[in-house]
């Protein structure tokens, strides 16, 4: 039996500041409330790029899921380019360049999903 508390290990996720993009806005990363010997297998982000800015060109050994909660832009990934608005979900593999230019009126507003592959 666990010795930690299901009361201590449950409910809302705290963010704190991790860092900001060159020109697009902050990053915030989730405080997970799980131990540090049980951890998550995942890590969560949150972010906002700022209207006619883009958030840095990302490649990194982690695979990755966007939620787009608010706002438009444009996702270029590889060598290919689609238009995300709020609602939508995009996926990563391991070692993509991405990258989104907010080319709407509204700040984009986007939760991330991270986590090494059992490969890596």
């Amino acid at each position: 039996m666990s010795s930690t508390s299901p009361a201590v290990t449950s409910g809302p996720v705290r963010f704190e500041p991790w860092y900001a993009f060159a020109e697009g806005g902050p990053v915030e990363r989730a405080l997970l409330p799980f131990p540090s010997t049980a951890p998550a297998p995942f890590e969560v982000a949150r972010w906002s790029v700022a209207p006619g800015t883009a958030n840095d060109l990302d490649v990194h050994r982690s695979r990755e899921i966007w939620f787009v909660v608010a706002g438009t832009g444009t996702l270029t990934w590889a060598d290919r380019s689609a238009r995300l608005r709020a609602g939508d979900v995009v996926a990563f593999d391991s070692q993509v360049p991405h990258q989104i230019r907010n080319d709407g009126p509204d700040p984009l507003l986007a939760v991330s999903v991270y986590w090494l592959p059992r490969d890596v």
